[in-house]
């Protein structure tokens, strides 16, 4: 009764409310004034995700400050004894690495928009899916990893549950075996970057222009404006043709003109097309060929080839056209034409042949067939 009546002596449990009051306003003075001089400070610097670190940790520290006050202030009064201390430091101490998990998995949320900026680095312009999956794996390990070390702080056998995750990761990669082959798949895509977002590529019997990479599939849109999906395991396996990444495009072209024409005039058409290729900004000068190539069935044939330098389809195709007309006010000066596939069929009499050459006239009737024999 002696001892109950001494515990209710407000004199031994100053030191603990003294403790409490000054905790409590460290963290007046933490919410309402250092705070506002760190997002002062944080709006000031050169860094790109300070804000977003101070967002993520301020109520994990809040949440420290309010035990650690709670924690001295047990420990200053006079019930505390050796039990007691050895039960609130392990409190203590769990709470300290749930905090401290706390404020990662909140910057986690973060990892969208940083992740975004690496990738946009490495030339991969990817969609929200991707990043957002990123976000998801490392919020799964940093909940794993806070508790393992919270049962190891109170002293749970974790070689159990380590085991339980082999045999659960064995099992969802023999279910999910094509969809971790997209996954792998989509790694390899943006490691090695064979193409970007807007490039326009070939692969796997499709062409047309990527509009998003996701880590299950790669949309393209066809020239006949259609959306195909294709597995990034079979883009990881499959020949990839980048047309965007030409740094040139062949401009490779045969004209046939006809066989009335002088070798005075040939020589005079090649000439000037290859003149007039040469002095063409957008056409690579070492790299021009125009020739007489072969005497065709029904034309001489010219063959002409150069390289555009554009990647652009639409300034490719404005080139090309500009050739064209060109080479037809150069063939329209020369004084030379396009053939065209024909063929000269020949009629002689045999009649008049026959007597011109002395020879008698044949009959033109025909004999009378012989009676077939019986037997």
């Amino acid at each position: 009764m002696e001892v109950y009546l001494e515990l209710l002596n407000i004199t031994l449990w100053y030191k603990s409310l003294l403790a409490l009051i000054i905790f409590s306003g460290i963290r007046y003075l933490y919410k309402n004034f250092i705070l506002c001089l760190l997002r002062r400070l944080t709006a000031t610097t050169a860094l790109k995700y300070d804000e977003e670190i101070l967002a993520a940790f301020e109520k994990p520290i809040n949440l420290i400050l309010w035990i650690g006050g709670l924690y001295v202030a047990i420990a200053l009064t006079p019930v505390y004894n050796a039990s007691l201390e050895a039960f609130d430091s392990k409190v203590l101490r769990s709470s300290f690495a749930i905090c401290f998990f706390w404020g990662l998995y909140n910057l986690s949320s973060t990892t969208h928009m940083f992740m975004t900026h690496l990738l946009n680095k490495a030339g991969i312009r990817s969609e929200d899916a991707v990043s957002n999956l990123f976000a998801t794996i490392i919020r799964i390990l940093i909940v794993m990893m806070a508790f393992v070390t919270v049962a190891k702080e109170w002293n749970y056998d974790i070689s159990a549950f380590i085991a339980s995750l082999g045999i659960g990761s064995l099992a969802v990669a023999l279910a999910a075996k094509d969809a971790l082959a997209n996954v792998f798949g989509s790694l390899i895509i943006i490691l090695d970057k064979p193409f970007v977002t807007g490039d326009w590529i070939s692969a796997n019997g499709q062409e047309g222009v990527v509009e998003k990479v996701t880590f299950r599939s790669t949309c393209l849109r066809t020239f006949p404006n259609e959306l195909v999906y294709i597995p990034n395991s079979l883009l990881s396996n499959a020949p990839i043709t980048n047309f965007t990444r030409r740094e040139k495009r062949r401009i490779n072209f045969t004209i046939g003109l006809t066989y009335d024409t002088t070798s005075e005039q040939m020589e005079a058409f090649v000439t000037r097309v290859r003149n007039y290729l040469a002095a063409q900004e957008d056409i690579q000068k070492d790299d021009i060929r125009v020739h007489f190539q072969n005497y065709g069935g029904s034309s001489l044939d010219v063959q002409i080839t150069c390289y555009a330098h554009t990647n652009a389809a639409m300034v490719y195709l404005d080139i090309v056209q500009r050739i064209n007309l060109e080479i037809m006010h150069i063939m329209e000066e020369v004084g030379v034409s396009c053939a065209f596939p024909s063929t000269s069929i020949y009629f002689e009499n045999a009649l008049q042949q026959q007597q011109s050459m002395g020879q008698s006239p044949v009959s033109e009737k025909p004999a009378a067939p012989e009676p077939l024999k019986r037997s």
